[in-house]
């Protein structure tokens, strides 16, 4: 079954050293290599920076554009992993594995067609 991982930016991403950052991308790419290499990764990719959004609002058929992430919240998404493991279990052990100092990991189904 397939799962997608919202893998959020942690502090230490925004508070931590050079050298801090370099050896948790270091750990962050090692676990990337790992799991796309026994097949557990479908696909996944880093979002560059919240400041970068651009949300668009649809209301009553009608578009706008806000320069700004959709959601105002202290967490923002840093990056997402599609993951195919045998169940719910498999999925939440691999995200509880993400190699940070902190950080959450949302975990959702993906509805197969």
């Amino acid at each position: 079954m397939k799962y997608v991982l919202l893998l959020t930016r942690g502090a230490w991403q925004e508070e931590g050293s050079d050298q801090e950052r370099a050896e948790v991308f270091g750990r962050i790419g090692e676990w990337f290599a790992k799991h796309r290499a026994d097949g557990t990764i479908v696909e996944a990719q880093q979002l560059r920076e919240p400041h970068t959004a651009t949300t668009v609002v649809v209301e009553r058929g009608h578009s706008t554009m806000i320069d700004r992430p959709l959601l105002e919240a202290k967490e923002a998404i840093g990056g997402y992993a599609v993951v195919e493991v045998p169940d719910l279990d498999a999925a939440l052990r691999l995200a509880a594995g993400f190699p940070v100092p902190d950080g959450k990991v949302e975990v959702r189904p993906v509805v197969e067609h």
